[in-house]
């Protein structure tokens, strides 16, 4: 039998870790890490997750009710049509802004999608990102005006916030084990106990949502004790001595009995901080957002490299945002997606734009289109100035309320309800609409309640361009699309062709290739090069930053400081009530402790599984068979409940019934679940309230809840 060896990726995740694909006749036989890399257990289940049983296969339209999982097969064309027909008629007769577009996983085509909207005329683009990595993104813009990277091997300290690399980015625990190796201190910030925190010299293991006053508290410790660069602050940093009134407040005792950390702990790692100079730290994404204090949090953390003047100095943190914008492919991206946005008068941060400066009703003397406000935006407007999506979160609200105007029709791209809270209620406002269209690979539970399923195809059978730092590469299919499935971005160009555009965007119907030339344009390399080489090629030019270069030009912050007083918070209206320094409040739902004991945090990373995209693989299943609540031993104890026996998780909006998991790794008090199992998801009963009011982001990690034995 012979084999071909074809390059490709991994795209169960963002990470896109290289791997090579084992095909005969066309068919996958295996994947592996390519030389000199690695894959996680995901990774290596990726030819079953390609061959899922429940893959899409054509073009589908529904005959039944919705969710009723009758269909009739048709083809593209019909499908393209009957969209085009659908959405066009909404924007004619009530406006663009009517149709709501949202993605999922994966993030790869999120430019082209984005372009799409906004020649379609609207505002309303949405992602997964309302409740995955731009609370972070928006913590750290405020901050310093850029997304930031740790310098961990130049660093005496290391502090993970929420670290859990060999969960996630295997590539990160590789690099701690080797700073580990040449003597660097570490401090873990984790309320479980993970792989990572054993290599800490501390771990701290505070309540769920508590990180806020933690950092404050450490932050009061090094300026108590003289631990601080006064001179940084004065040349740098904007807002110290307010946030210094704040930090004062967190006293040893305090943080101790806010935190659940004893004092010596506390004490023990705050010495630490105080005696190290070079100071790196991480923050996830994902973890520390997940409350409703969730993005001050991450500011009051960001707080401590600021004070400390770690941040743009060797061994501290450093701005990832600032390379040369001619040379740097991310930025081309965002001007791709930019090229055709709408100009709206609403107040979300939109700039003015030549495509739309003409002599027309529909706009305003400046030559802004008149677009009204994305969802989200009077009720998260800080997001609405910093992020250039819809607050997903939401989107249910106005499908139902229809305020401050309707919702009549939804295209989803990878649309996973299960991600939202009381989420079978969002299946219930999708029910409302309209018109809802869903391109995926999979007939998940969003799919089945859709008009039009489209069939999209997996990595291994697509074009993709992928850029990681100073390097790019044209990947190649190592398989031809299974059965009629296409590439996302093939849909979303051929799908330009039917839509009535306000900009006749001739690139975006061109196709992939066309859009990749004219990315890539600027950099340097061509297609045809990035084709023929069998490995990324290196950006010509694209110098290594060197450090104090964004402190020696001014951060890209109002100020051009350093902010521990944002003046873009300062500016939303007081009725919102947001504090312009990093201020911590609890982030648990006020309901009865007696009622409620425990603290639920859903969320936690298991290793065979990314959400729900594996859960239709069974080889994922090895070390978690069925859904289960990570217990301490002791709160089962209390409440007579074994390893494996069947208990209720309730909160109040309802519950789930899963077994039960002993184990020490979890905080005595919390509540452990991993999210979106099909029959269990814990994220259903999470208030669809409980949310942030500075980013929108859910509450996911601090519910209060009662177990029990049924």
């Amino acid at each position: 039998m012979a084999f071909e060896i074809r390059s490709s990726l991994c795209r169960v995740c963002a990470a896109g870790c290289p791997m090579n694909v084992w095909i005969n006749d066309d068919e996958i036989q295996k994947v592996e890490p390519a030389p000199g890399g690695q894959l996680c257990a995901r990774g290596y289940a990726y030819r079953n997750y390609v061959l899922r049983p429940d893959r899409i296969r054509t073009p589908m339209k529904r005959v039944g009710a919705r969710g009723e999982d009758r269909w009739q097969e048709i083809t593209w064309e019909e499908a393209y049509r009957e969209i085009a027909d659908r959405l066009n008629r909404i924007k004619r007769e009530h406006g663009a802004e009517e149709v709501a577009f949202y993605t999922g996983y994966t993030k790869w085509y999120r430019p082209i999608l984005h372009r799409l909207v906004h020649s379609f005329g609207s505002l309303n683009y949405g992602t997964e990102s309302s409740s995955c990595h731009m609370s972070l993104r928006m913590a750290s813009m405020l901050t310093f005006g850029s997304l930031t990277m740790p310098d961990m091997q130049q660093s005496d300290l290391f502090i993970g916030w929420a670290y859990n690399p060999f969960f996630s980015t295997n590539y990160d625990g590789m690099q701690l084990e080797d700073y580990r190796e040449k003597g660097g201190k570490i401090i873990v910030v984790d309320p479980k106990v993970t792989p990572a925190a054993k290599f800490a010299d501390v771990h701290l293991r505070p309540l769920p949502g508590t990180d806020g006053a933690l950092a404050l508290f450490f932050g009061n410790y090094l300026i108590q004790h003289g631990a601080i660069d006064e001179a940084y602050i004065e040349k740098y940093v904007h807002g110290y001595e307010a946030y210094r009134k704040e930090a004062q407040k967190y006293k040893l005792e305090k943080t101790a009995q806010i935190t659940g950390i004893s004092e010596g702990l506390l004490l023990k790692a705050a010495a630490l901080i105080a005696e190290s100079k070079r100071i790196s730290l991480t923050v996830s994404g994902a973890a520390i957002p997940h409350h409703v204090n969730g993005m001050q949090n991450i500011r009051a953390i960001y707080a401590l490299v600021a004070i400390t003047g770690n941040f743009d100095r060797e061994g501290g943190i450093y701005p990832i945002e600032y390379s040369n914008e001619e040379l740097n492919l991310k930025v081309l991206w965002d001007d791709f997606a930019d090229e055709t946005r709408p100009l709206s008068a609403d107040g979300s941060g939109y700039q003015n734009s030549p495509q739309w400066k003409r002599q027309n009703p529909h706009f305003t003397a400046e030559g802004r289109k008149k677009v009204r406000p994305k969802i989200g935006s009077e009720r998260f407007p800080l997001w609405s100035v910093e992020i250039d999506e819809f607050q997903s979160m939401d989107l249910r609200r106005q499908i139902v309320e229809q305020t401050p105007y309707p919702i009549r029709a939804l295209v989803g791209f990878g649309m996973n309800h299960k991600m939202f809270l009381e989420n079978k209620k969002l299946l219930e406002a999708i029910d409302s609409l309209d018109f809802f269209v869903d391109v995926d690979l999979f007939w998940t539970t969003a799919a089945k309640h859709a008009d039009i399923v489209l069939p999209a195809c997996s990595s291994l059978e697509r074009q993709e361009l992928v850029a990681k730092g100073p390097m790019v590469r044209f990947v190649e299919p190592a398989i031809k699309p299974l059965y009629q499935s296409k590439s996302d971005v093939d849909i979303m160009c051929e799908l330009a062709g039917y839509l009535d555009l306000d900009v006749d965007d001739r690139l975006l119907k061109s196709g992939y290739e066309k859009i990749v030339k004219y990315v890539i344009r600027k950099i340097g390399v061509t297609l045809d090069s990035l084709k023929a080489s069998p490995t990324a090629m290196r950006i010509p030019g694209l110098l290594p930053y060197f450090y104090g270069r964004s402190l020696a030009d001014g951060l890209r912050t109002p100020t051009g400081k350093i902010e521990l007083y944002s003046e873009t918070i300062a500016g939303i209206p007081g009725e919102y009530k947001l504090d312009p320094v990093p201020t911590y409040r609890d982030s648990l739902n006020k309901e009865s402790k007696t009622k409620y004991p425990l603290i639920l945090t859903a969320g936690g990373r298991i290793p065979g599984e990314f959400h729900s995209r594996l859960m239709g693989v069974k080889s994922t299943k090895v070390l978690r068979r069925q859904a289960a609540a990570d217990v301490h031993p002791l709160d089962a104890a209390q409440y007579g409940i074994r390893q494996d026996d069947v208990i209720y998780v309730r909160t109040n909006v309802g519950e789930i019934q899963v077994l039960a998991n002993l184990t020490y790794t979890v905080k005595r008090g919390v509540v452990f679940m991993f999210q979106d199992y099909e029959h269990a998801n814990v994220n259903h009963i999470i208030p669809a309230a409980h949310l942030d009011p500075y980013s929108g982001f859910p509450g996911y990690r601090t519910v209060r809840c009662s177990i029990g034995k049924l």
